[in-house]
């Protein structure tokens, strides 16, 4: 596939989820167990596609390390992102998620040795303005911040660093070609390993009752977990296409907030606001602006 079509596979899939998330708040959907029914979802799916056991295929591979930590991180981050969503609200979540492009940006430019022109500079920062644009006005937080304990006051740099580190570890995989580009083996042992710390969670937090099975939360994950496992694969073959993470990275971020925002306004009947219209105006620019780079 061309770089191109990697982009827009990455784009559409990624937001995919983002609209099965939109719904899962539309039909009250238990949050957490959907994620690890997605993750088996996803399990089942690689597994079928590949003809092995994910994770014991994986034993003994240069990449079983980043498997490991990003099961790990990925249940972190999903906790990181629901108790900043709960505090912070959604709007300022979904800038921290994406805004955390630049851990990724310059871990590719510090270590990776890519370019930093000054083109490629205004097209980071013309993105970076476009995210947080798209997601005014900004809206207080319905939680007194002041009554809360301190650690509340680390969740917007903490979900900051969990995206800026998923991101970073999955371009390095890539750029090392420490497997092969979109290796379907590896993802599926990464979300094998998220699945088995989620549920080990889940029953400390919920001990048997949440193995109770509920059949809308198992659709939720199946709507989930398709365009969920595909996403992974389509950002590592993207990272793994020759493009620079200092722009792979920025122009996926941009385009998935762009998708949304027009699926929000189409789909879901949301405002267009002014700030949105300015946002999506200065997306275009950014990607103008990466083109030139390309």
């Amino acid at each position: 596939m061309t770089i191109l079509l990697l982009l827009l596979a990455s784009i559409v899939f990624n937001t995919a989820v983002l609209v099965a998330f939109k719904y899962f708040a539309h039909f009250k959907i238990n949050v957490f167990k959907a994620i690890i029914y997605n993750y088996g979802v996803c399990i089942a799916l690689g597994t079928a596609m590949t003809g092995r056991a994910p994770l014991l295929s994986s034993w003994g591979e240069p990449y079983l390390p980043y498997v490991l930590a990003l099961g790990v991180i990925f249940i972190i981050g999903f906790n990181v992102a629901a108790h900043t969503v709960r505090y912070y609200g959604l709007t300022i979540t979904t800038i921290l998620q994406r805004t955390s492009m630049v851990i990724t940006v310059i871990y590719a430019i510090l270590v990776f040795n890519e370019s930093l022109s000054w083109l490629k500079s205004t097209a980071i920062l013309v993105a970076i303005a476009a995210i947080i644009t798209i997601n005014m006005p900004f809206k207080k937080s319905a939680k007194n911040l002041s009554q809360l304990p301190t650690w509340v006051y680390l969740l917007p740099l903490s979900m900051f660093l969990v995206n800026g580190i998923i991101d970073s570890i999955l371009f390095h995989i890539e750029a090392s070609q420490i497997t092969s580009s979109g290796d379907l083996v590896m993802i599926t042992s990464i979300f094998s390993c998220a699945a088995i710390i989620g549920i080990i969670f889940g029953y400390f937090w919920k001990g048997l009752e949440f193995f109770k099975f509920e059949k809308k939360t198992l659709l939720a994950a199946i709507a989930l977990g398709l365009p969920n496992f595909f996403s992974i694969y389509f950002l590592l073959r993207l990272l793994g296409s020759g493009l620079d993470g200092s722009i792979a990275v920025p122009l996926n971020n941009i385009g998935i907030l762009v998708l949304a925002s027009i699926l929000g306004y189409f789909w879901f009947y949301e405002r267009l606001t002014n700030y949105k219209i300015i946002g999506l105006a200065l997306a275009i620019i950014s990607v103008i602006l990466f083109s030139q780079v390309i």
